[in-house]
């Protein structure tokens, strides 16, 4: 019977994990209040809170926390310290929703996080141990969400008995650190300094943010695809078969057979192939950087500029008819990196200008700080404030990572990726070449009328002080 718990506990625990991420209140004076402090008074008076990194996804903010700590514990004594669950790179309360607008619900939902979080990790753990291991007597059981039809009704009495009186009987140590000290381990942080004990309890914090977002995936997978996710990835690869047909397009995923998963299960590896193999046409580049070019006696000139050449480099690329370069970028740079730098400046423009227009309208996120924005071209300023520019230059400077790491790749011909390609939204292009090589160079020439649209915009605002429309 123990054995049936074991593998129903997962699940069980699972349901009651809904994600609360919240942040500890903030302390006034962090060096004369010691973490030690008894539970009756371990509530501080500050209404603040510092902001508690919900979305575990994001690992440049973990990464910048442990950095963050670890040099916070060879700080002199008598300097400030941190508070438990601050995360990197947000040092303020996140509660745009108003949910810890008061000390007691503070205290409510922080307590809350932790006991989610404490539960989400076991479910997590529970989750893929029973693909490693099972207790002797419980092969046949199933785990994950198939524990809701393989468990007899006597397991789940014991369950629910164990659980119940966990609930009732165990309560917080007096003298400890709060209503989350239960004693468990606690032996482990006697005599360490309180720097030291601080990282230790945010990165149980974090650990738990991290695995409430995965039990959830986790969950989820299981009742999309009709068994839990190792079960699932060990026969059918990494992606998944209904899953391939988005990412058919990316080159370390294309099947070498025709089979739809038939290396799905090691796509993330690259193809090591010849270099010389995959750089089909006439090779323009003499050199790793510069692009040279052989005109012939009768100068040919520029469709869009009539009275200079046209840039025999653009053959070949989308937009070549137009043979668009009035400054000669090209005769510099690769056409790779200018086209992969336009079609970025140019998706961007396009976002940026929908942006200012819609927040010039009147459109806003739901919190009082969002709402405060009374028009686009002070929301910069007030973001900073408000402390969301950190947030959101972190996750950019993520993708641009990632986009980097793609532009080298495929320069260098390691991957098959055309300029400005992430591999999202292929299948939407049209099946002829014709009309897919026309809906890229609508792309490409709404990506520069968004350069100069939102050039105009921003500078029309600065000047005029009024929103858009200016009129």
């Amino acid at each position: 019977m123990a054995g049936r718990i074991a593998s129903a506990t997962a699940l069980a625990l699972s349901a009651g994990s809904c994600m609360a991420f919240v942040a500890p209140k903030a302390q006034q004076d962090t060096v004369s209040v010691s973490l030690r402090a008894s539970a009756a008074g371990a509530t501080p008076s500050s209404s603040s809170a510092p902001f508690a990194w919900g979305m575990a996804g994001t690992a440049v903010a973990v990464s910048a926390l442990g950095l963050a700590m670890h040099s916070s514990r060879t700080a002199k004594a008598g300097t400030a310290r941190r508070v438990v669950g601050v995360s990197l790179p947000l040092t303020e309360k996140f509660d745009p929703l108003g949910l810890g607008s008061t000390d007691a619900k503070m205290d409510r939902y922080t307590q809350v996080e932790i006991k989610h979080g404490r539960v989400a990790m076991i479910a997590t753990v529970g989750y893929i141990m029973p693909e490693i291991f099972r207790f002797p007597g419980c092969e046949a059981f199933k785990h994950g969400l198939g524990a809701l039809e393989s468990i007899p009704m006597e397991g789940w009495i014991q369950l629910v008995a164990l659980i119940g009186a966990h609930e009732v009987l165990v309560k917080p140590r007096q003298g400890g650190m709060g209503p989350s000290d239960f004693g468990l381990g606690t032996e482990l942080l006697d005599g360490i300094e309180d720097e030291e004990l601080e990282r230790k309890q945010t990165v149980e914090r974090n650990n738990g943010r991290l695995a409430m977002v995965a039990i959830m995936g986790l969950m989820v997978q299981d009742g999309m695809f009709g068994e839990p996710p190792l079960s699932y990835m060990s026969k059918n690869g990494w992606w998944g078969e209904p899953v391939q047909w988005y990412v058919q397009h990316i080159n370390n995923c294309q099947s070498f057979t025709g089979a739809v998963v038939d290396n799905a299960a090691v796509c993330a590896l690259p193809r090591r192939t010849g270099r010389t193999t995959l750089r089909a046409g006439t090779k323009l580049s003499e050199g790793p950087f510069i692009e040279t070019e052989t005109y012939p006696k009768e100068m040919e000139m520029s469709a869009s500029v009539p009275f200079l050449r046209y840039p025999q480099v653009l053959k070949g690329w989308v937009g070549e008819e137009k043979g668009f370069d009035p400054l000669g970028v090209t005769d510099a740079l690769p056409v790779y990196w200018v086209r992969e730098a336009e079609l970025k400046h140019g998706r961007v423009c396009m976002l940026a200008t929908v942006g200012w227009i819609a927040t010039d309208m009147g459109f806003r996120f739901p919190g009082d700080k969002f709402q405060a924005v009374s028009n686009a071209f002070e929301a910069h300023d007030k973001m900073v404030e408000a402390g969301y520019m950190l947030p959101f230059l972190g996750a950019i400077g993520t993708v641009e990572l990632y986009s980097g790491w793609l532009l080298y790749q495929g320069w260098l011909k390691e991957v098959n990726r055309d300029a400005g390609d992430f591999f999202v939204g292929k299948n939407f292009l049209p099946k002829e070449p014709e009309k897919e090589k026309d809906m890229r160079l609508k792309e490409l020439e709404n990506g520069r009328l968004a350069m100069f649209a939102f050039s105009g915009i921003v500078t029309q605002a600065a000047i005029t002080g009024k929103t858009w429309p200016f009129m």
